[in-house]
């Protein structure tokens, strides 16, 4: 028995970085440019490009981290740096954006590096810090909350008029879900 366990622990983790590996979602997320790609994408697709915190709970700090350092190993290998990330420089990144980011999703993970790697963040000066990477990391933070409020309030002017009343859509769709709530209960 434990062996099949451990085969199955060696086909997950495969699958894992076949599924969240930097090549893969590059493909898998071209369309993906910027914070409202990346909210929408993540709205509508939870369970293929979760949050961090979720894939942290359910794999692991380090099978988050991994991503991570794949980014930032690949940015490095791509921007010609003289002086590029250290492995224990690449460690603390990754530790510090899974401590700090957690509600970030993969899709924005992928928007950052992209962002980096076409020169988007400014200039690298031929090298690459921690304090650099972090601050592209709250940067776009900061450029999240704000286009995650903006939409909460496009969401809101759909739902209310300006008297602060419902809709009559929002009405009929509030009517049609305490509905089916009634219908599963009996």
């Amino acid at each position: 028995m434990a062996k099949d366990n451990q085969a199955l622990v060696i086909a997950t983790k495969k699958n894992y970085l076949e599924i969240y590996s930097p090549d893969i979602l590059n493909r898998q997320l071209m369309e993906i440019r910027n914070v409202d790609d990346a909210l929408v994408l993540s709205e509508s697709n939870k369970e293929q490009f979760p949050s961090i915190a979720v894939i942290r709970k359910d794999h692991g700090s380090q099978k988050v981290e991994a991503i991570i350092k794949l980014y930032l190993v690949e940015l490095c290998e791509l921007v010609n740096l003289k002086r590029p990330l250290t492995e224990k420089q690449i460690d603390a990144i990754a530790q510090e954006v899974v401590s700090r980011y957690y509600s970030m999703t993969i899709a924005d993970i992928h928007v950052i590096f992209r962002k980096a790697k076409n020169g988007e963040f400014g200039e690298l000066y031929e090298s690459l810090d921690m304090p650099k990477v972090m601050k592209w990391f709250w940067d776009y933070f900061n450029d999240r909350c704000l286009a995650g409020a903006n939409l909460s309030l496009r969401v809101h002017d759909s739902n209310y008029d300006k008297g602060g009343n419902m809709t009559p859509e929002r009405i009929g769709k509030q009517f049609e879900r305490l509905e089916k709530q009634l219908k599963r209960k009996q």
